[in-house]
């Protein structure tokens, strides 16, 4: 398969379109099935920016054209507050309609329980979330999910990298602790807490101590000063909060900057939602968090800034990861129709999207046969740590992509 390389631009991709559309084309439809949390629940943000990335990618394609000789709808499948009945609900009517050629998801459930459903139906099924989850359905039997594709990869990175590049910082000089000492923070959902539990094991195990550990309800935290007053009784070098939710974390860092300590501090995903910023404002500044599967954001991987480009001049605003998510699904859909292949073919096209080996905005994405996740190192979907730093968000690891360096965040002193 040869490599889509990130120097060709997506007005290429646009020209393949356009040129593989015949005359009368414009009669045939192929539906897309958006799944994704819309309206209810903390993570409604992801779901918009996911529903948005998947419309700007199928107004693009049809604006060329179309693909595969016809042109793309886009039909969107509301999971609510992403409880059991919501999600079945929202399958259930996917399921209903012969037409759908495939689903794109952003975050469905917060289990994944919903590729069971899919798996069964054999319709082909992306998704880009609980990588953990994911591959504890996938591994046991992959032939049984040959239809269901994560664009992210294992989340073992989140759960052992933080400490390693937090001594990375203090070895360069730019952090001087006094000890090494971590206040852990979180969240009862299974993202986090898989990143959570895996942290407990790789701080102590790397040399640090963890002074404060508490884990918060999954559902929307107003308060957090009671916590906070415990972590500012003993201030630890860092604070670690797995909450991924934008709109809690933001709550958190404004409370927490009401009296901040001298601390580093990361947030597991949540600032990379523009909503975090616009919540938090000037309070985000210095915060650091990490992607596994979000968008390089550096000049030395131009493709994300070219989707940025063309996001942002339709939503005014910045893309948050699951824009890129969604409009790449999308996009790899469309190849494959390019290809000539069924879109009514599903078992044709699962085989078309197991064979993807193409530079996405996330790095090159080649599945593992095992996991069915994108395969994970700096050659293919790289780790990345970013710092909020005067409104721009600095990649600062790994060096291959790295766009500046960490910075003492304002509230501290070295």
């Amino acid at each position: 398969m040869r490599i889509l390389k990130g120097s060709v631009g997506i007005a290429a991709l646009l020209a393949l379109a356009a040129g593989a559309l015949p005359a009368g084309a414009q009669d045939k439809v192929i539906k897309i099935a958006f799944m994704g949390s819309l309206t209810g629940s903390p993570f409604t943000a992801d779901g918009v920016d996911g529903l948005n990335g998947a419309k700007l990618a199928v107004k693009e394609i049809n604006a060329a054209g179309g693909a595969g000789g016809a042109k793309l709808e886009l039909i969107e499948f509301d999971t609510k507050e992403m409880t059991p009945d919501a999600v079945i609900s929202a399958f259930e009517r996917v399921k209903g309609d012969p037409d759908i050629s495939a689903t794109v998801s952003s975050l469905t459930s917060l289990t994944n329980f919903e590729i069971e459903y899919f798996a069964e139906l054999g319709m082909p099924y992306m998704l880009a979330v609980n990588s953990q989850q994911t591959r504890d359905f996938v591994s046991p039997d992959p032939e049984k999910f040959k239809n269901v594709w994560s664009l992210t990869p294992a989340y073992d990175g989140y759960e052992t990298e933080l400490p390693i590049v937090l001594e990375g910082i203090i070895k360069a000089g730019t952090l001087n602790p006094r000890d090494r000492t971590v206040a852990l923070i979180g969240a009862d959902n299974p993202y986090s807490m898989s990143i959570y539990n895996g942290l407990k094991k790789s701080f102590p195990a790397n040399g640090w101590t963890i002074t404060f550990d508490e884990v918060v309800p999954p559902t929307e935290v107003n308060d957090w000063r009671s916590l906070l007053a415990k972590i500012r009784a003993n201030p630890p070098v860092a604070i670690v909060n797995t909450e991924p939710s934008s709109s809690n974390a933001a709550t958190f860092m404004n409370q927490y900057m009401e009296d901040p300590t001298n601390s580093v501090m990361f947030i597991q995903y949540a600032p990379s939602v523009p909503e975090f910023s616009e919540l938090t404002k000037g309070n985000s500044k210095g915060v650091m968090y990490n992607l596994l599967g979000g968008a390089i954001k550096s000049p030395k991987h131009p493709r994300t800034a070219e989707i940025n480009e063309r996001a942002k001049a339709e939503y005014g605003r910045d893309s948050g990861s699951y824009v890129y998510l969604l409009y790449e699904m999308v996009y790899l859909l469309a190849d494959c129709y390019n290809k000539g292949v069924d879109p009514k073919d599903w078992t044709g096209l699962s085989k078309c999207l197991e064979d993807t080996d193409k530079i996405l905005a996330n790095g090159r994405m080649v599945f593992d046969k095992k996991t069915h996740l994108a395969t994970q190192d700096n050659d293919h979907v790289p780790i990345q740590f970013y710092q909020i730093w005067e409104g721009e968000h600095t990649l600062i690891y790994p060096d291959k992509y790295a766009t500046g360096q960490f910075h003492l965040p304002p509230w501290m002193k070295n």
